[in-house]
């Protein structure tokens, strides 16, 4: 809901108090740091964001590892705290804000307090033209869990070259100052070109191939990045064969090299991507980048953004990056050259050999893996490397979507090159795979509860098993390896309807401290099973 300040005359006088701050930021075109995951050097809290009040960074956190905490003055006047982001505008332009809300249980919004999401257009000198107000919550929004908030702004007025979004804590006067959180801010101009609109202004042929029974967009024909590279878009360059397999090629035409790349018509969202390809990945020209990747186009390239991972990207690359002695495999959280953001690795394959490349794509970190044969036949003897990525560069969830490319970097390539994939697998996150289940379990139809996804994860000490009954009955929680084999039982036996939690300490049923890597939770209950998967780290 909305809340017009201007009838009320007390908040009216705080607020134009409050827009007189100074501030450092200039105009851009996208807000940085919108989940809240990068600290700032000196004293404001988070990177990118001008702050005022009583803030702080919390681990209850929608997003990743941080969300921001807002915390009213306590004063007994009106009062306020918050953060804000100033991006450039046009006359007319109109802007869709969403932000996640989470409303603390110990401080609640009482009163007139409210959590406010704010608009303010403001001409060239940086003087205040109009604003809009917006409740996210208030004393009636429900606290202790994440709430969804959405608004489209009324037009810019024509003065005005900037606009500012404000999201805080608006705590009225004789009120206990409450707390709320905030994470995952997005910001989206809905004047063309719009994101939507964004994601495919690299791909003007309009050519669409089915693959893996989803429907890809075909890159080109034309010059992009990342190269940048001719792209080419015709059936002599990428296609699928008669037995379903994907094949890209780098190849020369006259004195012209073309790459190839598609992008997946839907994102996904939170998930495991699996890629299952055919032949040696270590045998590529040095100069030839085989890539899987998310990756989401921005509203402008600003390299001086990367360091907040504004286009959500994550890599899987093969490619020796024009050194021979380079290691081939590589698992990549964009930015690239940000300390830990990487792991590679340099194993031989055989002709023609079958092999699988993932990435599980987490709320609070990614797990890499590539393994010998096809999705189903990852175990631990098949296992080629696997990485876990932990830390602030996580993809947020907007709307990055699965490329696939083979392009060439520094030289062109000495021959034409071609890749193959056999197959692409996706799981999303709230309908895991599963380990298979003991058969002397009978399982009923329906669902009888829900198994939630382990906090936090990875995870390197203690990880916290929540799950759900619908009415009281024996219930196991268990822990497996990736091999299937019961490694540890936290809880037999009969279990009251409600919420619970268990919690794993990362060893054995003897007690023995495992080594880190993948592994799988279940519960069992004598009407439902269900599986998730967790990541130990050492």
């Amino acid at each position: 809901m909305s809340r017009n300040f201007a009838s009320l005359a007390p908040i009216a006088l705080f607020f134009s108090l409050l827009l007189s701050i100074s501030e450092s930021a200039l105009g851009q075109c996208m807000l940085a740091n919108p989940s809240f995951e990068l600290g700032d050097s000196g004293a404001p809290v988070f990177a990118g964001w001008n702050q005022f009040g009583a803030l702080g960074s919390s681990t209850v956190a929608d997003h990743g590892l941080a969300a921001a905490r807002v915390t009213g003055p306590n004063g007994e006047d009106w009062g306020t705290s918050g953060y804000w982001q100033r991006l450039d505008t046009n006359p007319g332009e109109q802007w869709e804000a969403a932000v996640r809300v989470f409303v603390d249980g110990g401080d609640p919004l009482t009163g007139q307090s409210t959590a406010m999401v704010n608009v303010e257009w403001r001409d060239a000198a940086d003087a205040l033209i109009s604003y809009e107000s917006h409740s996210a919550a208030d004393a009636n929004s429900p606290v202790e869990t994440w709430l969804d908030f959405s608004v489209v702004s009324g037009p810019a007025p024509p003065e005005a070259t900037t606009m500012r979004l404000l999201i805080g804590v608006l705590e009225a006067p004789s009120e206990a100052a409450p707390t709320v959180l905030y994470d995952t801010v997005t910001l989206y101009s809905l004047t063309s070109p719009t994101m939507d609109e964004l994601q495919w202004n690299d791909f003007p042929g309009g050519r669409v191939i089915d693959f893996a029974d989803r429907s890809w967009r075909v890159k080109g024909d034309g010059v992009y990045g990342p190269g940048p590279n001719n792209f080419s878009d015709d059936p002599d360059n990428v296609w699928v064969d008669t037995d379903g397999r994907l094949h890209l090629t780098i190849q020369q035409e006259g004195q012209t090299w073309f790459s190839t790349e598609l992008a997946l018509v839907e994102p996904l969202g939170y998930g495991d991507y699996v890629f299952t390809t055919v032949g040696r990945l270590d045998t590529f020209d040095p100069n030839a980048v085989l890539g899987f990747f998310l990756w989401q186009y921005g509203p402008c390239w600003d390299p001086g953004s990367l360091w907040w991972n504004p286009y959500n990207e994550i890599d899987i690359e093969f490619s020796r990056w024009g050194d021979p002695q380079n290691e081939y495999g590589h698992f990549t959280t964009q930015p690239w050259d940000w300390p830990g953001n990487g792991s590679s690795y340099d194993v031989p394959l055989a002709e023609g050999e079958i092999t699988s490349h993932a990435y599980h794509w987490l709320p609070d970190g990614v797990e890499y893996r590539s393994w010998r044969g096809g999705a189903a036949d990852e175990s631990p003897e098949t296992a080629i490397h696997s990485w876990s990525y932990v830390g602030p560069h996580t993809p947020r969830p907007e709307q990055p979507r699965v490329h696939l490319n083979f392009w060439h970097i520094f030289e062109t390539p000495d021959s034409d090159q071609e890749a193959v994939l056999e197959d692409f697998n996706f799981v999303p996150e709230d309908n895991p795979s599963t380990v298979e289940q003991d058969p002397s379990l009978p399982v009923l139809p329906g669902p009888a509860g829900r198994l939630y996804p382990v906090r936090p994860n990875p995870f390197n000490d203690e990880a916290d098993i929540r799950f759900a009954l619908d009415q009281a009955t024996e219930t196991e929680i268990s822990i497996f390896d990736l091999g299937g084999r019961r490694i540890r039982t936290l809880l037999r036996g009969l279990m009251s309807a409600g919420e619970h939690t268990s919690t794993w300490d990362g060893r054995d049923d003897s007690g023995v401290a495992l080594t880190a890597g993948i592994y799988f939770y279940r519960i069992e209950t004598n009407g439902y099973v269900e599986t998730r998967k967790l990541t130990l780290m050492k």
